[in-house]
């Protein structure tokens, strides 16, 4: 599990394809794979309304 602050305000986008070398954070590594593997992986924007600080985990980083 992770802990990320989120900043009031700021456009935040999360990783949702497993790629990213700054996870939990998109690089848009999405992109290239995209087009070469024709799939749809998209980041998760965030926009929050206070500065706060979250967890975040997924089973399958590293």
């Amino acid at each position: 599990m992770k802990k990320i602050k989120l900043h009031k305000g700021k456009k935040h986008s999360i990783c949702s394809c497993e790629m990213s070398k700054s996870l939990p954070f998109c690089d848009n590594t999405h992109r290239t794979y995209n087009e070469k593997n024709q799939t749809n992986y998209k980041s998760v924007k965030i926009i929050a309304q206070d500065t706060v600080i979250i967890d975040i985990n997924s089973s399958t980083w590293k």
